[in-house]
């Protein structure tokens, strides 16, 4: 392990081992962003009768041949029927029933009329004109027949789909499980948010910052607070935590006197797969496994934290609830300024991103010291360096992950 993992090298490690979690069946209105796990068919039809998709008279086409304004049919008034409700009455020859939208159309009937085209005369209505035989009536079936597959297997639930699966009465769908994520922050000089701060501590803003980005995704973080700077008690916070579906530490994994993470990670049990990854911000970063369980041992400083996460934990993560798009969009963008990066490290620059002309521009958003979480707060992107590269030139196109998935030009392009 002397030589420092690559970018690639270390995506691709995490990935292969990392496996999706089991299903399980939950209540339809909790599968939101769920990865569905099993093909959804319809037992029913939707709608399951033929209902009206206008207010007006549901009549029968024949009585209607010739009908206009300057004359009009007259048809009799049988009654009346509404959403919910149903009509006991047949539409008869020469006769009509009013009728309210969603209403099932009542026997006899095979066109609507919309109620605009018609005018009350006691007891009768008066047609004037038509919309063709047949008009808005919606079939049984129009959305979904019986035994159609709606929802294959493998797609990640959205609000339309918790809806259809409402409508053809499914209340449990199975799905993937999310993963619980053991988060633990460690260091003498953390202090909790509620804490006052005095000289030589800081607060523990990484277990906030990677509790967020798990919820995020759509996992579920479980904190087990600050540990301190002792080998054993580390590691058994490690064990306790290992309950977990995958394990997050922050801080300790340099080479410092006092980082004993990456140690008690082994004593807990923990293969180590890479430490130190070619890479900036970021570069003293852990990663292994106990048994099935990924172990993330990320670094302390709070912009390299989450940077790792963002590079290794998400798609893991994702990864493990059945995700099949694992990372964030990239974009190739146009460089604001000239900017010096790291020879030997693939680096990952914070910048802001506007349109101009059509096209996307980057600059950075200052400082991109590893310890400044405000530079990573103002960023809409990650600039990123090859390894080979020392500085990215201004005009120049550079790859460009987009940390808030363009959400923000096209509200602008829709002048919200």
């Amino acid at each position: 392990m002397n030589r420092m993992t690559t970018v690639d090298e270390a995506v691709k490690l995490v990935l292969e081992n990392v496996s999706p979690l089991p299903s399980e069946k939950v209540s339809v209105a909790d599968s939101l962003g769920r990865v569905l796990c099993e093909d959804v068919r319809s037992g029913r039809d939707v709608p399951s009768f033929a209902n009206s998709a206008m207010d007006g008279f549901a009549v029968r086409w024949s009585d209607l041949a010739g009908a206009s304004s300057d004359a009009p049919a007259s048809l009799a008034v049988r009654g009346e029927v509404a959403a919910g409700g149903v009509s006991r009455k047949r539409v008869l020859p020469g006769t009509a029933i009013r009728i309210m939208t969603g209403a099932p159309v009542p026997a006899g009937a095979d066109t609507i009329v919309r109620v605009e085209h018609t005018e009350p005369r006691g007891d009768r209505v008066a047609v004037f004109r038509t919309d063709g035989e047949g008009s808005h009536i919606r079939p049984a079936g129009e959305d979904i027949g019986k035994g159609q597959l709606i929802l294959e297997r493998g797609k990640l639930l959205r609000a339309a789909d918790i809806g259809l699966m409402a409508s053809i009465g499914k209340a449990r769908v199975t799905v993937r499980r999310r993963p619980v994520v053991a988060i633990i922050a460690t260091g003498d000089e953390l202090i909790g948010v509620d804490d006052k701060p005095t000289r030589g501590k800081v607060v523990n803003s990484n277990g906030y910052t990677l509790s967020s980005a798990v919820r995020e995704i759509g996992a579920v973080p479980k904190s087990f607070g600050i540990v301190r700077d002792n080998r054993n008690r580390l590691a058994g916070a490690f064990r306790r935590a290992l309950r977990c579906d995958a394990l997050i530490t922050s801080g300790g994994v340099s080479v410092g006197d006092y980082d004993y993470v990456k140690d008690a990670l082994g004593d807990a049990g923990m293969r180590m797969l890479f430490w130190k990854v070619a890479q900036r911000p970021g570069h003293p970063m852990a990663f292994g496994r106990v048994g099935p369980r990924p172990v993330f041992g990320l670094p302390g400083n709070p912009v390299s934290s989450l940077v790792s996460f963002i590079l290794y934990v998400r798609p893991a993560l994702l990864k493990m609830m059945g995700h099949e798009r694992l990372f964030m969009p990239v974009v190739r963008a146009r460089l604001a300024d000239d900017i010096r990066t790291a020879r030997g490290l693939k680096e990952f620059v914070r910048c802001r991103i506007e349109e101009e002309n059509g096209r996307l521009v980057a600059s950075s958003t200052g400082t991109q010291s590893s310890g400044v979480l405000r530079s990573l707060s103002l960023a809409q992107g990650l600039i990123v360096a090859r390894e080979d590269q020392t500085v990215l030139r201004k005009g120049s196109h550079a790859p460009t992950i987009l940390l808030d998935h363009g959400q923000r030009w096209l509200q602008e392009e829709m002048g919200f």
